[in-house]
């Protein structure tokens, strides 16, 4: 039985939606991270379906809903996305709404962090739902945390983002005004490949800056030294 009523439109989705829109969710969650030529991505996962798409937007919703809902997974988020991209940012149906929700669940349940939303998706979570998104071990207090006291003029290394031989590195350090500062060591720009170094973040004591950056990280990033580990509230996404 459909779960949403069916539409002579329908037959215009190909047999292998599900699969074409598990493989589109992957790729919108985590280009980088996934085998997914990006070249390929417009003529073959989202092209095929923009007649469909526009010509009967309510129709082309309810016919994906049916197909994707019962298969759960990634391909709720590719059809949510693909439904966004084709028919609009400002479409609304009950069938697109089912989905995007089932697609954020499914999220949730993996522990994916919310900072891994759009603020749009984030946005909608928050206006439908009223349980938090995630939540994770509180803070340590400061007798818990036993950071040792920064030496003058240290830059001492917290964190790596991923293990990219140029990815983003955090170090803390102590700040001119008496405070503490977290400072991000990145490339100048994506065609620029010297580095530099920017504060991102401070905090009137050590450990409250390593809460704000635990905070702001939610879960473990690729390296992340041990005595910044306790304020990660989150553990690592099931994906």
């Amino acid at each position: 039985m459909a779960l949403f009523p069916r539409t002579p439109r329908a037959a215009r989705l190909p047999g292998d939606v599900v699969s074409r829109m598990e493989r589109f969710g992957r790729f919108e969650f985590d280009p980088v991270g996934t085998d997914i030529d990006a070249s390929d991505v417009w003529g073959e996962l989202q092209a095929p379906f923009l007649p469909f798409a526009q010509s009967d937007p309510d129709g082309f919703a309810r016919s994906l809903a049916d197909a994707v809902l019962p298969a759960g997974g990634f391909a709720l988020f590719g059809a949510a996305r693909t439904m966004w991209n084709l028919v609009g940012s400002d479409f609304s149906s009950p069938a697109y709404d089912a989905v995007r929700m089932a697609a954020l669940e499914f999220f949730r349940a993996n522990g994916v962090p919310s900072n891994r939303l759009s603020a749009d998706d984030w946005r909608s979570w928050q206006e439908n739902r009223s349980e938090p998104w995630l939540v994770g071990r509180p803070r340590p207090s400061s007798e818990e945390a036993r950071i040792a006291p920064l030496l003058p003029g240290e830059l001492r290394r917290v964190a790596q983002i991923t293990s990219a031989p140029d990815s983003n590195v955090v170090y803390v350090a102590a700040a001119h005004d008496g405070r503490f500062a977290a400072v991000v060591d990145a490339r100048t720009s994506d065609t620029d490949p010297a580095r530099g170094r920017f504060d991102w973040m401070s905090a009137d004591t050590l450990d409250d800056l390593y809460g704000r950056i635990g905070d702001a990280f939610q879960t473990p990033v690729h390296w992340v030294a041990d005595e910044l580990r306790p304020f990660i509230p989150l553990p690592p996404a099931r994906f």
